[in-house]
């Protein structure tokens, strides 16, 4: 995970040791005198000595003065320093917080196209069932529309989550206001998301992002506020996925998902993060994503689309329950954080309330992240 910035502290400043200035100063003080008067001339008056005695406390003084400014100046530094880096770490968590607004969430996946069979954390959705691959002999688990399209399998999912898409309300009002796409997956279905939007007479740009990690989508929240500087503006943010092969004890399975992100929406989507398990613990983790959310405990509703990650984050209290959904999906490579972000979009969409998502991404380790409503 990214942790905040860890800044050296400032030297503390030592205060003056007042015990011994009063023992530097009785001390040559009263060799001052001593000698002053075993030294003084015979036949000078003793009345001229007091004057002379003085000279070693104005000294002392003096000394005491620019030692105590020095104690000051010192302090206020360090209360300089201390507010300075106090602000870059408020700037930190602030960047670090920062939420992708989503107007729209759909997701297309085995169990169907409609949003109900995605409500509630698929609660009462079947698990569906595998189907024998054509050649391969093994099974997976697929998306009715494709069954028919095997030879590419890709393309039919874009095309059939752009016409998804173009079922939403109010789309041709958007439409001028697009300024990009942000895409996950294979070239052949965002050729054929993307056609099937321009036919239906949607303008879409030809400004392009390819997501794969989590980091990809750090930099697009980013460049977000950048690129839609308009209350009207907004981007599009899809993708599909198509496995053939997992590994072992996974079955393949195949899913698409289509954001609207737009200033207006409600949906807000926080950065996802990367237990790195040889680094860093869960319960660390958990608690960043908090912060990141501004929870003061783990989100009440979570998913887990693998039983990997929902063990992994079992310490930090983050617990799928019966929601872990990695019979409903299969394996999904890099689609899996997305679908896993979609669904808990879905689910805050439906409760108004905080929802978490878990998911195992290869080499990548375990991924998480959390939704929550609100106008960010």
């Amino acid at each position: 995970m990214k942790r905040p910035p860890h800044y050296p502290d400032y030297v503390e400043p030592s205060a003056p040791q007042w015990r011994r200035w009063w023992l530097a100063l009785l001390l040559l003080w009263g060799v001052q005198l001593g000698l002053t008067w075993a030294l003084w001339p015979e036949g000078r008056p003793r009345q001229e000595q007091w004057p002379l005695g003085v000279i070693v406390p104005l000294a002392w003084l003096l000394a005491l003065a620019l030692r105590l400014l020095v104690w000051q100046v010192g302090l206020i530094n360090r209360d300089a320093h201390r507010s300075t880096l106090e602000a870059a770490l408020r700037g930190w968590w602030c960047r670090r917080g920062a939420t992708l607004p989503v107007e729209h969430a759909l997701l297309l996946g085995p169990a169907g196209d409609s949003s109900w069979q995605y409500q509630g954390l698929m609660a009462a959705t079947p698990v569906p069932k595998p189907v024998v691959l054509p050649g391969s002999g093994e099974l997976a688990l697929r998306c009715q529309v494709s069954l028919r399209q095997a030879e590419d399998r890709h393309a039919a999912l874009g095309q059939h989550l752009a016409r998804q898409l173009l079922a939403l309300p109010e789309r041709e009002a958007r439409w001028s206001g697009w300024r990009g796409l942000a895409w996950v997956g294979d070239a052949a279905g965002e050729v054929s998301f993307a056609a099937t939007l321009v036919a239906a007479g949607a303008q879409l740009p030809e400004t392009r992002w390819r997501l794969r990690t989590l980091d990809d989508l750090d930099t697009l929240i980013d460049e977000f506020p950048r690129i839609c500087p308009e209350e009207a503006d907004g981007l599009l943010c899809a993708g599909v996925v198509s496995l053939a092969q997992a590994e072992e004890g996974a079955v393949p399975g195949e899913a698409g998902f289509a954001w609207v992100i737009g200033h207006r929406g409600q949906l807000q989507l926080h950065r996802g993060e990367y237990l790195l398990t040889d680094e860093e613990s869960a319960a660390e983790l958990c608690a960043q994503m908090q912060r990141y959310g501004r929870l003061d405990k783990a989100p009440a509703h979570c998913l887990a689309l693998d039983a990997a990650s929902h063990r992994a984050f079992i310490e930090g209290g983050w617990q799928a329950g019966e929601h872990q959904l990695s019979a409903h999906w299969g394996a999904l490579g890099p689609l899996a954080p997305f679908v896993g972000m979609s669904l808990a979009l879905l689910q805050v969409k439906e409760s108004r309330q905080p929802c978490g998502w878990l998911c195992a991404q290869g080499e990548q380790g375990m991924a998480m992240g959390v939704a929550v409503h609100g106008n960010g």
